[in-house]
């Protein structure tokens, strides 16, 4: 299996997941991000296939982060009235090491290549995977919040969320 062969099905298997975890919350703020992970995933599955049948590569770079951020300060001036249920927390922890692991490996194929557009376009995918990542160790922390707060109440000088 080739590098790009590789890559566009760690893609799909990342978008899957996240349409997985659209389907399983019940939060329906919380269902919109993961939906728009998924289309990110698919996204760069699309990039990945250009760049193996040497297309131009059309897309990239994303604006998911501004988007997230607005729905993640929604659910956060909604608690805790809409606590968003922990039970998952597992699974989005495991999402966060999914995009960590696609970082690295984009940014290990960048440093391998010498070709430059696709050392170009490897940087900027792990970029985005770096979001991805980035946005998920911050639902970990909403989610986790209450967990660990009355694990460790004593320790918390009542942060805003």
């Amino acid at each position: 299996m080739n590098v790009y062969e590789f890559a566009l099905e760690f893609e799909q298997e990342h978008s899957s997941y996240y349409l997985d975890c659209a389907e399983k919350t019940n939060n329906s703020k919380l269902k919109k991000v993961f939906n728009d992970l998924a289309e990110e995933e698919q996204k760069h599955a699309k990039v990945v296939k250009d760049l193996a049948e040497k297309n131009k590569v059309s897309y990239v770079k994303s604006d998911i982060l501004p988007r997230v951020k607005q729905v993640l300060e929604e659910i956060a001036s909604g608690l805790p009235t809409s606590v968003i249920p922990t039970e998952q927390v597992d699974i989005y922890k495991q999402a966060r090491k999914m995009e960590e692991k696609s970082r690295e490996f984009y940014q290990s194929k960048a440093e391998e290549t010498d070709l430059e557009f696709v050392k170009k376009v490897f940087k900027e995918l792990a970029e985005e995977e770096r979001k991805h990542e980035n946005i998920m160790v911050n639902i970990v922390e909403m989610v986790n919040r209450p967990n660990t707060w009355l694990e460790d109440a004593e320790w918390y000088h009542h942060e805003q969320y």
